[in-house]
């Protein structure tokens, strides 16, 4: 194991800083107390919560099927008319808040370059009428379309990933790329300013494809187990917050009466800040069944990403393990994950080495940085 999956217990606010700290030796999870909630205090510049709506019951029909993707029921004849689309969708302060995030199945986060994340968003048994703001491809897309056989919406890439994308028959032959004008996009100026005005959605993807003949559906999708029984051995958790930049974290707090995590990320303006993450359309707080912390090698390349000559960083992911950290039903557990194959989902497993199952719903993956400089993964116990 290269090192420890270090797990460090903070206070919910107080814990964020906008300078990296001074690194220490971090207590092993098993170690973390639980904190009395009443220690807990709430920052003075938290913005009230926005109201968690119910989440919709799928209803099974009698052709109906469990998605691959979050193990809720869809209809059979749905899906054997679609294929995945993986769309990618910017995260910097002027796209936030973003369209779309709310009806993927399975969204990816992964820092890109200059302190950001950027999401590969998956769309499969839901249909969302506004996505955006829809951006450029990044490397981790080639590691991650061949496991689900889908669709890459995007706007252009640096020559060098272009490159690498035309490389890849399965990639090249079912994108849809908005700087080649391809359809199933649309600029909409009036709504986001330029270059943040890319929008589309899912069906103008879905026939985009078939206009370029892509074969609908692709491969077999790959099942990603879920179960609504509860792991034994978590640790009930009120949040946790992942750091994947010392200006840029992501909070999620467990929310009982709703049953879902909430989405909360740092201020644009103080990286100390609380801010709910919202979603465009409803203005609601975005939330998951499931947030997955893959910690795994980030490596700096030569490819120049932007006009600054930030450089786009390779995530090691493919023939490669090691530490996670699940999050679901209000509780967190210690475990591992493990990806062999290009076009494998990952394995994952629990710290007794039992296969670790998904709770029924959208799930956040979050890939974190084994050699971070800063501060990791903070907790705080109820």
């Amino acid at each position: 194991m290269r090192r420890l999956f270090a797990v460090a217990l903070s206070v919910l606010i107080a814990a964020c800083s906008s300078a990296p700290p001074t690194l220490k030796p971090l207590p092993t999870l098993d170690s973390v107390p639980t904190v009395s909630p009443t220690t807990v205090a709430a920052p003075a510049t938290a913005t009230p919560l926005p109201t968690v709506a119910p989440l919709p019951t799928a209803t099974p029909s009698p052709d109906s099927v469990l998605c691959p993707l979050s193990g809720l029921p869809v209809s059979k004849s749905v899906l054997a008319t679609r294929r995945p689309l993986m769309v990618q969708i910017g995260n910097s302060g002027p796209e936030r808040p973003q369209f779309g995030l709310a009806q993927a199945d399975l969204i990816f986060e992964t820092l890109s370059e200059g302190g950001i994340t950027r999401f590969s968003a998956m769309y499969l048994c839901q249909d969302a009428q506004d996505i955006a703001d829809v951006r450029s491809a990044r490397l981790i897309n080639l590691q991650l379309i061949p496991i689900f056989d889908a669709i890459l919406a995007h706007v252009g890439a640096s020559a060098a990933v272009l490159d690498l994308i035309e490389r890849d028959i399965r990639i090249r032959d079912s994108r849809l790329d908005y700087f080649r004008n391809n359809p199933g996009f649309t600029l909409q100026p009036e709504r986001r300013r330029p270059p943040f005005d890319v929008f589309t959605n899912t069906q103008a993807l879905w026939d985009a494809a078939r206009s370029r003949n892509v074969p609908m559906p692709g491969n077999p999708v790959p099942e990603i187990k879920t179960s609504s029984n509860v792991p034994l051995n978590g640790i009930n958790v009120r949040a946790v917050t992942i750091h994947h930049h010392s200006s840029y974290w992501v909070r999620w707090k467990w929310d009982d009466e709703a049953s879902v995590w909430t989405r909360h990320i740092s201020s644009d303006v103080n990286a100390a800040g609380d801010v709910p993450h919202l979603d465009a359309a409803t203005t609601r707080v975005l939330t998951a069944k499931n947030a997955i912390i893959i910690r795994a090698q980030h490596k700096q390349t030569d490819i120049i990403e932007d006009t600054l000559g930030s450089r786009s960083q390779n995530v090691e992911i493919t023939g490669a393990s090691g530490d996670a950290i699940f999050l679901r039903d209000g509780q967190m557990f210690k475990g591992k994950w493990k990806r062999d194959k290009l076009n494998e989902w990952f394995t994952f497993t629990l710290a007794d080495g039992k296969p670790y199952e998904l709770r029924p719903g959208n799930t956040y993956v979050h890939f974190y940085d084994l050699e971070s400089l800063f501060s990791p993964i903070d907790v705080v116990a109820r």
